[in-house]
This record gives structure tokens, sequence and C-alpha cells, in this order.
């Protein structure tokens, strides 16, 4: 019976079902999920000589799931943390699977069962010095509408911490520009945050607002281009990566360093950091699941301070100079002496 069962159903009510309907995914993880589901259907289609549309559940077999994996990394050049990612998004679809039909239970164990495969490298952090981030910021022509508009969204940024995709979500109602200044922010899982703002971002804020015409606790979006639709992730990054450019022209230092709206996520995270904020802190700021995430700050701000240490050391230019008491060679004498 389960030769006849095809997948193309199971896949179409996972995605406008299951995700849409019941678990309220969010854009943003639906089209990770889908773009990871194109692939496998293709591959299987040339593994099996079928069409996508003719595939069967049974088609899909832990060995055609592992040899998809490896193609992958191999084909593709994708990390292992991509290709772990990939096999999320199918032990999903067929956890799904075996709930909506019994008779699949044992094949879609086996698929569900498939390991992540470890060493995946944790993206490298990278992050602004204070005067890098004031050579990109004072590099946006303010006399501008868009300019003013720019200046207003990379400070918000650099304020929050924000995703990229939370910053083009962002809405003016999510705002509150009267004190305590603060903006709700929707992240991933579709959590709720509350994250302060600073008054001067405040002030540019306001003035994004009136120039918008928005009202208070109007539900349009905040950041938006010249047709008036929201400006998109690659749209932001552009921006950024275009006053990077400028910016090193008087800061030689951002020539080799790749500047992405990522990159002010982890500046904020870096200089609340070592402005003394606590760590607990900072992790609700940015909207951490994990405590672990928000210490890998801690552990590059540690190592910073070590190399620091160890240039001031006493002797570090030269011969390290031995204690009097390491060269004694009776040490327990030396001791009885004190």
């Amino acid at each position: 019976m389960t030769k006849t069962m095809y997948l193309a159903p199971f896949v179409r009510s996972y995605f406008e079902d299951h995700l849409v309907c019941r678990q309220n995914a969010s854009r943003h993880t639906i089209q990770g999920y889908r773009d990871g589901m194109k692939l496998l259907l293709r591959f299987a289609s040339e593994q099996t000589k079928k069409s996508a549309v003719n595939l069967l559940v049974t088609d899909i077999t832990e060995l055609l799931v592992l040899t998809f994996l490896v193609d992958l990394e191999q084909t593709r050049g994708n990390s292992i943390q991509t290709r772990n990612h990939r096999l999320a998004g199918i032990r999903k679809l067929f956890e799904y699977i075996a709930a909506r039909e019994p008779l699949l239970l044992d094949h879609c164990h086996q698929i569900v069962a498939i390991p992540k495969k470890r060493g995946a490298a944790l993206p490298a952090i990278r992050y602004l010095e204070k005067d890098q981030l004031g050579a990109i910021l004072g590099g946006v022509p303010r006399e501008t509408s868009s300019g003013r508009r720019d200046y207003a969204m990379l400070l918000f940024m650099y304020n929050t911490g924000a995703r990229v995709q939370e910053v083009a979500d962002t809405c003016g109602s999510w705002l509150t520009l009267t004190p305590p200044f603060k903006v709700e922010l929707l992240g991933k899982g579709r959590k709720w945050r509350t994250c302060p703002l600073w008054e001067s971002t405040v002030q540019h804020l306001r003035q994004l607002v009136e120039e918008r015409g928005l009202k208070p606790g109007a539900d349009g979006y905040l950041f938006v281009n010249q047709h008036g639709q929201p400006l998109s992730r690659s749209g932001i990054a552009n921006l950024i990566a275009r006053y990077t450019v400028k910016a090193a022209a008087t800061m030689p230092g951002l020539q080799s360093l790749k500047v992405t709206p990522h990159t002010f996520r982890h500046t904020t995270a870096m200089h609340l950091l070592q402005s003394g904020v606590e760590v607990n802190v900072i992790r609700s700021w940015l909207g951490h699941a994990s405590i672990t995430t928000t210490n890998r700050y801690i552990e590059i701000d540690l190592a910073m301070k070590r190399k620091a240490l160890e240039t001031c050391e006493v002797g570090a230019s030269g011969p390290a100079t031995q204690p009097t008491w390491r060269s004694d060679v009776d040490i327990l004498a030396w001791l009885e002496s004190l």
C-alpha cells in the first residue's frame, strides 16, 4: 500500500497547512525549507528517473538523502552548517508525514534518524570598531530624504542589534517615541522582544516618521524605498556595502573588511559587552535563544584582552627575565627564609 503514496500531496499540505496555518512559521523560515525541498526533489528526480510529481514517499530513501547531503558539500560547495540546515528541513517534513500516515512510520523513521554532521564551523564574528562605525555613519548624506532614511536605519540597527529581516519588517506601530523609548521587534520563531532606544536614535526616527507622514500607531513599514515598498534584505545589504566603500576612502581598515547587516549586529553585541553590560541583558537585547550564542562574544573579548596584556607584559619585547626565586637552586631554603 505504501508504494502508491505520492510525495507531492504531503509536501503541499506540509507547506500550505502545517507551516503556515498550524505553526505560523515566518516567511523566511518557509522560504528556507522551500529552497531545500526544491534541491531535494530535483536530485531525487535525477536519481530515480522520475518527474517530481511522480515521486513516491518511498523513493526518498535513507541512502538517497545521504547521497544528496554529500552532493550538497561536494558539488554545490555547501558548508557543513548549510548541509545540516537542509537535513533539518527534510527531517521535519518526514516527521510530518509519519504523523499523517502511520503506514509510513518505519520508512520515515529511517530518514528522521539521520544524524547531523559534526564539525560545523561557526560563522566568524566580525564587528566594527567605533571609529570605523563612525566613518560609515559619517558618509551618509543627510541632506536628502533617502540619506536621512539610511542614517536613521543604520543608527537603528546599531542601537538594537536587530537582524536584517527584523529591520525590514519593522513597522511604525512598533515604536514608542515617548519616554521610555523602545521598539518591539518580531524575531526568530515569531517571538517578540522589547529593545530600548537611545535618545539620539529616537530623534532621527521621529524625523523619519514625520517625513513619511506616519501617524502614531500606524502599521506601515518604517524603512521603505522610493516606491513605498519595504526595503529588502538585499537592499539593506547593498546600502551598507555602498557606504562602507565610501568610508574606506578615509578609513583604510575597512577596505579588507566585508561589512554586512549582521556585522552591525555583532558590533552592537561587542560594544555593549565592552561597555560593561551584563551578558544576560545582551542576550535579551539581541534575542538569542541560548546564552551559549551570547557567550561567543565574551570569548572574543577575553581573547583580545589576553592579547593586549601579553603585549604589555614586562619584558615582552625581549627575553623574559626570571624572578630571583626561580633561579634559586634550593627553593625550600628560600621559602624558609621568608
